[in-house]
């Protein structure tokens, strides 16, 4: 599974309320902290992931929310989530 390349700018399309792009902050772009755990839940692919909410706190752009989901794919497709 780690040849799997994730599309995050369409998974984040689905919950973002308005156009964005990496350096777009987070809330201008629709994106609160529920949306953002749904975000998570859907990228780690297990209903029972541990998912690290604090790390919340240090987003603020749409490129830093892509990194945090790459980090927890990667977490998950190692099963140590």
């Amino acid at each position: 599974m780690s040849d799997t390349i994730v599309d995050f700018d369409a998974i984040i399309t689905r919950y973002a309320t308005f156009t964005f792009d990496d350096s777009t902050p987070l809330l201008d772009a629709g994106l609160e902290s529920l949306a953002l755990l749904r975000l998570a839940v859907d990228v780690a692919g297990d209903d029972d992931a541990e998912i690290d909410a604090t790390r919340l706190v240090d987003l603020h752009t749409v490129a830093d929310l892509k990194h945090w989901l790459a980090d927890l794919a990667a977490t998950g497709q190692d099963g140590a989530v």
